[in-house]
Parts: structure tokens; sequence; C-alpha cells
């Protein structure tokens, strides 16, 4: 079992977590209240495990190349229209990101006081990082958590370290 520190200050950030080999399939949503009466997906990742996401996520967002091409902005998450010319955007943010479950960090984080973005159902991840140590106020993660999109943590790389427990 691992856990996922703080670089800048070495505070814990998750529970424990078990490394899968890959990131899970994103559920589908029916746009239904869940269990916990929220409207958001199912999370991507079970309980107490994590896994790298080889693909682009999150902020910045810039013009797909093609403006015929009709993707989601990152895998799990909705279109994004481009408000300076035609076509969508595409996520050009980074990769090899730590995904965990939201309830995983819980007690951890707080949100980042420079984003205040507001989904209907809950925070979108659109502005870019939303989630800080909750120990010394770094930069760490950006939670997903509306329900036009995935519902998940995505740690940035570089701002966190893997420590066994």
């Amino acid at each position: 079992m691992n856990v996922l520190n703080c670089v800048a200050c070495g505070a814990r950030l998750t529970e424990p977590l078990r490394l899968l080999p890959e990131l899970p399939a994103r559920p589908e949503y029916d746009g239904s209240r869940g269990a916990d009466g929220a409207r958001r997906p199912p999370a991507t990742m079970p309980r107490g495990t994590y896994a790298v996401d080889p693909e682009a996520c999150g902020a910045p967002y810039v013009p797909h190349p093609d403006p015929e091409w009709t993707g989601a902005a990152h895998p799990g998450n909705a279109w994004m229209g481009d408000p300076d010319g035609p076509g969508l955007l595409v996520s050009a943010g980074p990769r090899d990101t730590l995904v965990v479950h939201p309830e995983d960090t819980r007690g951890h984080l707080a949100q980042n006081p420079a984003f205040q973005e507001i989904g209907c159902c809950g925070p979108p991840g659109r502005e870019g990082p939303n989630e800080v140590c909750g120990a010394c106020g770094a930069v760490v993660a950006t939670l997903f958590a509306d329900c036009t999109g995935p519902y998940e943590t995505h740690f940035l790389p570089d701002a966190v370290r893997v420590s066994a427990v």
C-alpha cells in the first residue's frame, strides 16, 4: 500500500492506496442522483486505489487542429466549445497524473483559493488545479466532480511523491 505525499512539505494527501495497472474505464452516467443524493457519475476509481492517467488532463485547453472534430475536452469529460473560433477545445494539461477516488483525499486537501469555479453539481475542474495541500497550501490536484464529467481527483505528477506505508 502507498500514500501520496506533498512534495513541498511532506504531508500525507491520501488514505492508503493500491496501484492499479491501468486506469479503469470511466463509468456510464444516466444523469440520475446517486446513493449520496449527488448528481454526478460514479467514481472512476474504486476506493483505496490509484492509477496513472497517460492522457492530457485539465487546463490549459487549446483549439483542436481539426475544426470538425467532436470529441471530449479530455477523456471522460464533456466537450468544450472554442470561444475564439470554430471547433472545440482539447486538453493540453499534464500527462501521467495520479488518479484517485475523491473520498480518498477527504481531510487532506483544501479548495484552491485562486479558483472559485462552480459547476451545476460540483467543481468541473476546467480552470486548473483546484485542490491544495491541507498542510502547506501547495497546489497539488484537480477535483472533477460536476455532472458534466468524471468523478475523480487527478494529482499533478510533480506535486506529489508516492510513499510506501
